[in-house]
């Protein structure tokens, strides 16, 4: 795991480049979702989406 970055003189926590990282990856599996027709199937989108995003956050804490 990162420890925090100083850019320009402001301490910025390794959580924010995570997410970074994490956003290309949850835009390309929510259109994939999107296209199979998944996210039409399930109860509630949202909660399938927010829950694919904490997933690969977490995996990018856990093993970068």
């Amino acid at each position: 795991m990162l420890s925090e970055v100083n850019l320009a003189g402001i301490y910025v926590p390794p959580l924010l480049f995570y997410a970074c990282a994490m956003l290309p990856l949850f835009l390309l599996l929510q259109t994939i979702l999107a296209r199979i027709g998944l996210l039409r199937r399930v109860w509630h989108p949202a909660l399938i989406e927010f829950a694919a995003a904490l997933s690969i956050l977490a995996l990018f804490i856990l093993y970068a």
